[in-house]
């Protein structure tokens, strides 16, 4: 598990979908997002269905609203996750024995997947556009 404490709105969900597996790919989600282009979501789950590729789950933290857990049985994806959220979101992070992170290293891991993340269309989603990019 790892943990991150945020002190701004979190990003619209779809765009983890976009980092973790990348575009326009088949995933089940669960959450609250609502409405849809939410950027205050307090639960998350994707699970990607062309892979085998455990879910990942982004959930509050015993009731604390800026405390966050992201879990998965995927390393990789639990750590690119975390990541993603301290990077938009955060203002600490680290794993589930306190240790603290090295995030230079860790955005250099993921360079690709968070140059895809930054790209992604559901960056511009709102109120009056809730699914950019859609024709």
């Amino acid at each position: 598990m790892h943990i991150v404490e945020i002190d701004r709105e979190r990003p619209d969900f779809r765009v983890f979908i976009d980092l973790l597996y990348g575009e326009n790919r088949n995933v089940d989600t669960e959450g609250d997002s609502d409405p849809v282009y939410s950027r205050s979501w307090t639960y998350l789950y994707i699970a990607d269905r062309e892979s085998d590729d455990p879910s990942i789950e982004i959930f509050v933290r015993n009731g604390q609203p800026s405390s966050f857990a992201v879990e998965s049985e995927s390393g990789r994806l639990e750590e690119l996750a975390a990541l993603y959220l301290f990077l938009t979101s955060g203002k600490s992070i680290s794993d589930v024995t306190s240790k603290s992170i090295d995030v230079s290293e860790l955005r250099t891991k993921y360079s690709l997947e968070l140059h895809r993340a930054a790209n992604a269309v559901w960056h511009k989603s709102s109120s009056d556009l809730p699914y950019p990019g859609l024709a």
